[in-house]
């Protein structure tokens, strides 16, 4: 009986030393960046059946896992999605504006232009300036549009080029990802399944 009652004490005192090892590896890593705090996991022993009954043999530590919030994490995530996506969309769409918005060297003031000398001509249909101030102020929309279009073609190409490079740079990141899966894989096979915290 000696012998039980001294290895459920060994058992509480080695459980208690994993406790304190986890406590003072948070310490040390409280300012660490993207560190999440741990906890020994505790749990009683396999109880040891006897003539009255099943008599306790200790405790034992399980596991130690991390302590975060798998729904945090993921909201957390597909936020910085969004944002990223969102100032994509920005970028491109205020090139686009400053493009057509512009005073000076956008759309509005040849329209202006154009539609001024439409409105003069049909108030003065006779007047030969008035046709051809109409006609001269249609070929600089034209040119007007057609580079816009130029622009706006070097623009999509921009973006296709970010795109590729991007597509490159993803895959990149996903194989360095399925080496640290890997790792980390044969990590806790090597540990009996136990999570690799760290």
């Amino acid at each position: 009986m000696a012998n039980s009652i001294m290895s459920v004490g060994v058992s509480g005192l080695q459980a208690a030393q994993v406790a304190l090892l986890t406590t003072s590896h948070n310490i040390s890593n409280a300012t660490t960046p993207g560190y999440n705090r741990q906890q020994a996991i505790q749990s009683t022993n396999t109880p040891l059946a006897h003539g009255n009954g099943f008599i306790g043999r200790g405790v034992q530590v399980s596991t130690v896992q991390r302590i975060y919030s798998q729904y945090l994490v993921n909201q957390s995530l597909q936020a910085q999605t969004q944002s990223s996506q969102l100032d994509s969309h920005y970028n491109e769409i205020k090139q686009i504006d400053n493009l057509l918005a512009d005073t000076t060297s956008g759309l509005t003031p040849v329209l202006h232009n154009f539609f001024n000398a439409v409105q003069d001509m049909a108030s003065n249909p006779t007047s030969i300036p008035s046709r051809q101030a109409v006609l001269s102020n249609a070929e600089a929309l034209v040119s007007r549009f057609q580079q816009m279009d130029q622009r706006l073609s070097e623009m999509r190409e921009g973006v296709n080029s970010q795109i590729t490079s991007s597509v490159t740079e993803i895959n990149s990141l996903a194989q360095q990802i399925a080496g640290l899966n890997m790792n980390i894989q044969a990590v806790e096979s090597s540990a009996n399944g136990q999570p690799a915290n760290a």
